[in-house]
């Protein structure tokens, strides 16, 4: 994907400033986007909740006042991406969709590369894997990474680690109820292609299934065709729905 610098700008508010929440819809807000406080990212916490029209404007108006250059959103189903195309939103990503049965047995990966629990300390190491493997546009800095972690009831961080570096690889994962959730992997770019992102797949996937969930479903670009090699190679079915993530440049929707 093409990356993207942070731009800033004089008087753009700290990206602790963007953490506004609709007045109306408290499963609806505002947060900074990770390495860019230009940007803010709309973060739908509950999806089983359609975005109400009104709500958005009032936020797409915040966001103009406190002089933010565009609005991103985080992953989108079809319901509430038609709510925000319809306020000025067009789509920069189309996310496949992918869902692994686990009643089904998990097959073991070739590699021998052993999984560590990843502890706070080791976040700012993890932020710099993202953001090679990612890239300034999509990476996820330190923060963001923990808030992922926070994001299922029950949670499962991991890396893999080298004499010399703490982290080379991680996989933040997640269940709630009976529904699994591979929430984030990254590998240094310096690594791929050592079994290194199969290995923690496999290490999360397994958890899950002992926790006793049904399934466990994970995302990624359409684009990103290495991802999508991974996880049907790990028995992942691509699903026919498909997310989007939207923007919303501030400029033109003065």
């Amino acid at each position: 994907m093409q990356s993207e610098r942070s731009q800033p700008v004089d008087g753009v508010p700290s990206p602790r400033t963007l953490a506004v929440a609709s007045s109306s819809q408290p499963t609806l807000h505002l947060s900074e986007w990770p390495f860019d406080p230009t940007i803010a990212m709309l973060v739908q916490t509950d999806h089983t909740v359609e975005i109400n029209a009104e709500h958005l404007v009032e936020l797409v108006n915040r966001a103009s006042s406190l002089g933010v250059r565009k609005i991103r959103t985080g992953a989108l189903r079809a319901t509430s991406a038609e709510k925000v195309l319809a306020q000025g939103f067009h789509i920069i990503d189309t996310l496949a969709l992918l869902s692994f049965d686990l009643s089904q047995p998990i097959r073991p990966p070739a590699s021998t590369s052993r999984t560590r629990a990843l502890r706070r300390r080791h976040f700012s190491a993890a932020e710099s894997v993202d953001l090679d493997a990612f890239g300034p546009k999509w990476a996820q800095h330190r923060d963001a990474l923990m808030d992922t972690r926070r994001a299922t009831l029950h949670s499962r961080s991991r890396r893999i680690a080298t004499k010399n570096e703490s982290v080379i690889g991680f996989a933040l994962s997640g269940y709630t109820n009976d529904v699994g959730y591979l929430q984030r992997l990254a590998v240094s770019p310096a690594q791929q292609g050592n079994g290194i992102a199969r290995a923690l797949s496999y290490d999360a996937l397994q958890w899950m299934q002992q926790r006793g969930c049904d399934h466990a479903l994970v995302n990624t670009s359409v684009r990103n065709v290495g991802a999508l090699r991974l996880y049907h190679r790990l028995g992942f079915s691509e699903l026919s729905e498909q997310l989007c993530i939207a923007e919303i440049n501030m400029d033109s929707n003065q």
